[in-house]
């Protein structure tokens, strides 16, 4: 999807702005696949409204970025962002996996396009693989459609079945997971060293998040101070939570973004856009979060925390 989403509309010597901060394969997308094109990007903090508007060239097309990004939970301005964007007639494409339409939609602060992963809060089982593409009608028969039929990148129909299934739950599944998430961060506020978390006041850009979305979403990601040694010992420690790179799923879910999801980067660009080799990002589920604090709680004594 966010492939699609990307080469439909760009082409040799085209410009990308980028947030630094998103997932491994969509930084392997801008830093890797679009230059082979002759497409380059210009990978910026997020955070900051001042680095989008320094990043725009004259062959600026595309403004790329994921809020909240994965894994360190940094926000963007989007109102800000895509209104800058529209103002230099630059396509805003908006990574929303984290959130969904149900917690974010971007659109209602000007995004032109939004992409997901739908394997992870859209299905909610990690049952298959799927991506999804939103926008205008005219930019979706115009751009992205004749690419689309002619490149092949289409859903298979059992897969589609399966996330419409997952659609009717969508709403009680992430609304729940929020609610969960936010108990089990303020736990894991008061013992570990340092939580990513947009729900919590302690998160730098908690309000700007309650701005945008309707709840905090199931993911957050924290760090410990032993790096990946300790983080694999909390990992192993688990008894109820699962180890898995996947997302949005209904059981809970840990994973060490350095040894994962995150691996191919490299350390030097891991550590520009802050996951270290202390983070964990942990996925809330629909357990009972008492039962979810307590493993939590065990795993953390197992790990010297």
């Amino acid at each position: 999807a966010m492939t699609t989403a990307l080469l439909c509309q760009l082409q040799m010597g085209d410009h990308v702005v980028a947030a630094r901060a998103a997932f491994g394969s969509c930084r392997w997308l801008t830093d890797n696949l679009l230059p082979k094109w002759g497409i380059s990007t210009t990978t910026i903090d997020s955070r900051d409204n001042d680095a989008w508007k320094a990043a725009i060239q004259p062959n600026t097309k595309v403004f790329f970025f994921e809020t909240p990004a994965n894994p360190t939970m940094d926000i963007v301005d989007m109102a800000y962002v895509c209104g800058l964007a529209r103002e230099h007639g630059i396509t805003t494409v908006v990574d929303n996996a984290f959130a969904t339409s149900v917690l974010q939609r971007p659109m209602d602060f000007g995004a032109d396009v939004v992409a997901y992963s739908a394997t992870k809060l859209m299905d909610g089982q990690g049952r298959v693989l799927a991506g999804a593409v939103c926008s205008s009608q005219k930019w979706m028969d115009e751009v992205l459609l004749p690419f689309q039929r002619n490149t092949g990148p289409n859903l298979s129909p059992f897969n589609a079945w399966v996330v419409h299934k997952g659609l009717e739950t969508l709403e009680l599944r992430a609304m729940r997971q929020s609610e969960n998430a936010l108990k089990v961060g303020k736990f894991l506020e008061a013992r570990v060293p340092h939580i990513m978390h947009p729900g919590l006041e302690s998160h730098p850009q908690h309000t700007l998040a309650m701005q945008q979305m309707k709840a905090c979403g199931p993911i957050f990601a924290f760090s410990v101070d032993g790096g990946r040694k300790q983080a694999h010992a909390l990992l192993n420690g688990l008894q109820l939570i699962d180890i898995s790179n996947n997302i949005g799923d209904a059981r809970s879910l840990m994973c060490h973004p350095a040894s994962s999801t995150h691996h191919g980067m490299g350390p030097e660009a891991r550590e520009a856009m802050g996951v270290g080799e202390g983070l964990i990002r942990i996925n809330v589920g629909l357990e009972d979060p008492a039962d979810l604090i307590e493993d939590l709680d065990q795993a953390l004594k197992a790990a010297g925390l």
